[in-house]
């Protein structure tokens, strides 16, 4: 008998994974098709990069449950229920995806999470502007977010055990919270006390939930990490009701090293706060770092395949360590199978990945096979 993932690491920690591909929504597979072609209009195809060719939409069931079930004990839903798609109007609130979603996993017998709340790319960008197109006041925009969170508390609290109430704050350019220049409305139109008041708030409508601040590269940027450290010690400082960190572990065959894993989770865990892995993969490329240049697709060579397994086993070695601890919590893989990974025709159009522990015929790759020896 195959054995589980998950069980094999039970006594450690939780083992989830995002769910992406799971509803086919055709207008919104003609719109991504079309701005790929439009981009490869000016962007040509780098020499000796093999062609890309536009998937097949997806038909029938969602097809990687059968592996989602069976290995993963924890899941979350890779865009369902982000607030752009879940609150797209004023007033109109889309709750069918988020409920197959739960659904699905209550079938399962999975536990689940929430991604996210607030965050400064796919947000509900409506809430930012009055009906004349003006820009809306402190007080109207703090009322939207609010009503927000308690609008999906209300519906979803039950059945969720950790929410990423905010997602990706920490500025890429001063490490401080993000402003325009990185993206982001929240600080200009709120202030610098919006991430205290959007856990306040998460407090009382997920009040059985650990609410997590999530962000990524805090295991790469020493810099980056430092900035969301002065960030959470001050909440905790201030009583806000923040208890994980989420590392979101986008990282490659090569770097960072696991010293530096390490040592972000014991940074985070001495301050008494948990944490969960929340977004793991690992890229057979390197070049999505500033200076590098863009790797054209490799053949992905057993040889190749074995060093990703072996880097995986590494990581999650030091996961036990850390879970050993009593640091971390929860690991989550993004994505299932490399059909699905969201590295495919990211960050180089015409470039797939291979990313996850199963193929994208969905079968176990050596990494999974590491894993479960």
């Amino acid at each position: 008998m195959e054995p589980f993932l998950f069980e094999k690491y039970k006594e450690y920690f939780r083992v989830g994974a995002a769910v992406s591909g799971l509803f086919y929504d055709e207008e919104g597979f003609i719109k991504k098709t079309q701005k790929f072609i439009e981009f490869m209009k000016t962007h040509p195809r780098p020499e000796g990069m093999p062609e890309f060719k536009i998937p097949e939409p997806p038909k029938g069931p969602f097809p990687d449950n059968d592996i989602l079930k069976k290995h993963f004990n924890l899941v979350v839903a890779e865009n369902d229920t982000k607030p752009g798609n879940m609150n797209p109007a004023e007033g109109v609130y889309n709750f069918e995806s988020a409920d197959k979603f739960i659904k699905l996993a209550k079938e399962n017998g999975q536990d689940i999470r929430w991604h996210t709340l607030l965050w400064h790319s796919q947000a509900a960008e409506w809430m930012f502007k009055n009906s004349d197109g003006s820009d809306v006041s402190k007080e109207i925009l703090e009322q939207r977010l609010k009503d927000y969170i308690f609008t999906i508390g209300k519906r979803y609290s039950k059945d969720i055990c950790s929410v990423d109430v905010v997602n990706e704050c920490i500025s890429d350019k001063n490490f401080g919270l993000r402003d325009e220049s990185d993206h982001s409305k929240w600080l200009k139109f709120l202030g610098p006390d919006y991430v205290d008041k959007a856990f306040i708030w998460a407090k009382e409508a997920f009040p059985d939930s650990n609410l997590v601040i999530n962000d990524y590269n805090l295991e790469i940027i020493p810099e980056k990490r430092q900035g969301m450290y002065k960030l959470v010690k001050g909440m905790l400082e201030r009583g806000i009701p923040v208890d994980t960190v989420g590392l979101q572990m986008h990282i490659n065959l090569e770097n960072p090293p696991v010293k530096e894993i390490e040592e972000t989770i014991e940074l985070f865990g001495k301050l008494g706060l948990n944490v969960i892995v929340t977004e793991m993969d690992v890229s057979v490329y390197q070049d999505f770092q500033p200076g590098k240049e863009q790797e054209p697709r490799k053949e992905y060579t057993p040889e190749l395949l074995q060093k990703q397994a072996e880097r995986y086993r590494q990581i999650f070695d030091c996961f036990v360590k850390e879970a050993k601890a009593g640091y971390l919590k929860d690991v989550i893989l993004w994505g299932i199978t490399d059909r699905f990974s969201w590295k495919n025709n990211f960050p180089v159009p015409g470039r797939t990945d291979a990313p996850l522990l199963f193929d994208t015929e969905g079968n176990p790759k050596p990494a999974f096979n590491e894993l479960i020896k």
